[in-house]
């Protein structure tokens, strides 16, 4: 009986040792290598293979079904040397894979948790590479070398289903990749010498894309939130990108084809997106958007161009496009759903666009060079557009209210505009086509539209409204003209037409619904228009040189004609009171 007993005991401790077994294989070739293996636990499996001089290997196991291998040999000369691997698994069926194919290779692997995996390749002389994965089914693939040197990567997983992916290639380059959370996702790409890549997840399901080609670029990606997607491309050397997202959701994506160049993007809230595009050189962007659903388009061709983009709100769309050299365009918006699209091709333009409120829409096109145009608008719904081809153009438009509507277009060099709207639903359309002209316009109150078009060269035109539903349309074609349309009320209007050169016009009406047209054909007239009350009604013609009209008319429903047909006429209508009526006609 006694014996039946101890033959089942020891049939007992014979299946648990068998159970519980672990294996473990170290062979070592060469002279000084040294390995340390540690197993607790069961079915635990160690691999060290080590051909060469003075490596170093230590593997430590503790829990269940973890395998190492530790592969210390060279494909590319006779032994590897002095190599340093150290690998600690504490969990459950974690897998760790080292080979380091050189000298003076140096690997750390830390594994807790349960089914990690860790693939590190070192090739080459003197790089350092260290993973650390604490949770489940993280992924980590470490690629160093390949004949380079000094390379150093280290990868810090803390959470489930991380995977993270570095290749480096060529001398010098470093990686830091973080993760916190789970299913966060990291690949970084690094070709050539001296590039720096830093990447920090903190949260679940972030992608993060790092590929660098050449040298001295540097990448830093920060991810604190959920689902946010950052994809950076530098290709030439000294390259800088910044990218910064806090929330969830948030899109950006940064290109950098050139020498010198230098992005940074920040990104606090949800649903932004943020793409931007340089090639060339030392060109430099710098995008911000605080709120939910913004959008940024930043394309730069050339050199030395400057981007700023500034939107704090929701639902912002800006597009800002510049080619050449010198260039700089800063867009402002604060609120939600405005829109801004920059286009500068040339060199040394300036845009400058501020949109405070909501739905507002600015436009600036610039072609030429030392071309400046800024637009600010505070309301809603106001629409800018600005167009510019030619050098050294000026437009400033600064529109305050609702609806307001702005259009600005200039051709030719030294030309000058300037647009202020303050109130609801006021219009200004400026074209001026040529060389030197300045137009300005001034619209205070409601509905007044303003219409100026200036073609030839040294045009001068001046409209200043305020009140309610005036109307002023100045057409001058020529060079050297003058306009200035002064009105003050609500309701009037005025028709100015200056055809030929040098030609002067002055039109100040302070009422309601009073009317005045002039038109001068020719060149050196000369009218005066001035009508103060209500109703008031004044038609000036000049048709051929040097003719003068001075028409004052004060009171109410007062009427005025003069014709002029000749040369060097006269002409002098002065009406106090109401309903008064003067006509004059000279013709030779």
């Amino acid at each position: 009986m006694k014996k039946v007993f101890f033959s089942a005991a020891a049939l007992m401790c014979g299946t648990m040792m068998f159970a519980q077994s672990n294996n473990s294989d170290v062979d070592q070739i060469g002279n000084n290598n040294g390995s340390t293996v540690t197993q607790a636990g069961m079915t635990n499996d160690s691999d060290v293979d080590s051909i060469g001089d003075n490596n170093v290997s230590s593997v430590d196991q503790d829990g269940t079904s973890n395998t190492s291998q530790v592969l210390q040999d060279a494909t590319w000369q006779a032994t590897a040397n002095d190599n340093d691997s150290t690998v600690e698994q504490d969990g459950t069926s974690n897998d760790s894979f080292v080979w380091q194919d050189g000298d003076d290779q140096t690997s750390t692997v830390d594994q807790d948790g349960t089914s990690n995996s860790s693939y590190v390749d070192q090739y080459g002389t003197g790089s350092t590479s260290a993973v650390t994965q604490n949770g489940d089914d993280n992924d980590a693939a470490l690629f160093q070398g390949y004949l380079g040197t000094d390379h150093n990567s280290a990868v810090n997983q803390q959470g489930d289903d991380n995977a993270s992916y570095t290749f480096q290639n060529g001398d010098a380059n470093d990686s830091q990749v973080d993760q916190i959370g789970d299913g966060n996702d990291s690949d970084v790409f690094q070709d050539g010498n001296l590039n720096v890549s830093d990447v920090d997840q903190d949260g679940d399901d972030n992608t993060s894309d790092v590929d660098q080609f050449g040298t001295a670029n540097d990448s830093f990606v920060w991810q604190d939130g959920n689902d946010n997607d950052s994809e950076v491309i530098q290709d030439g050397d000294g390259n800088i990108s910044y990218v910064d997202q806090w929330g969830d959701s948030n899109i950006s994506s940064v290109d950098q084809d050139g020498d010198g160049n230098d992005s940074e993007v920040e990104q606090w809230g949800d649903s932004n997106d943020s793409s931007v595009d340089q090639v060339g050189d030392t060109n430099t962007s710098d995008v911000f958007q605080l709120g939910d659903a913004n959008i940024a388009r930043t394309y730069q061709g050339g050199t030395d161009n400057l981007s700023t983009i500034d939107s704090d709100g929701n639902g912002n769309f800006a597009d800002t496009a510049q080619q050449g050299t010198l260039n700089d365009s800063s867009v402002d918006q604060i609120g939600d759903d405005n829109d801004s699209e920059v286009d500068q091709q040339g060199n040394s333009n300036i845009a400058r666009t501020y949109q405070g409120g909501s739905d507002n829409e600015s436009t600036i096109f610039s072609q030429g060079d030392n071309n400046f145009a800024d637009t600010a608008q505070q309301g809603t719904f106001n629409t800018s557009s600005v167009d510019q081809i030619g050098n050294d153009n000026f437009s400033e438009v600064d529109q305050q209210g609702n609806y307001n509507g702005s259009g600005v277009s200039q051709t030719g060099d030294d030309n000058i505009s300037d647009t202020f709207q303050s109130g609801d639903a006021n219009g200004s359309t400026t074209i001026q086509t040529g060389n030197t002209n300045e137009s300005y316009v001034d619209q205070i109150g409601t509905n007044n539209a303003s219409f100026v078009s200036q073609v030839g060269d040294l045009n001068d035109s001046d409209v200043d409204q305020n009140g309610m539903l005036n109307n002023s349309t100045v057409m001058q074609m020529g060079d050297s003209n003058a306009s200035v349309v002064a009105q003050d009320g609500s309701n009037n209007g005025s028709l100015v037409m200056q055809l030929g050169d040098s030609n002067t016009s002055n039109v100040d009406q302070d009422g309601t619904f009073n009317t005045s047209g002039v038109a001068q054909i020719g060149t050196l007239h000369l009218s005066n228009v001035t009508q103060n009350g209500n109703n008031n009604t004044s038609g000036v013609g000049q048709g051929g040189t040097q003719h003068i009209s001075n028409v004052n008319q004060l009171g109410d429903f007062n009427t005025s004609t003069v014709i002029q047909t000749g040369n060097t006429h006269v002409s002098d209508v002065d009406q106090i009171g109401n309903n008064n009526s003067s006509t004059v006609t000279q013709m030779d």
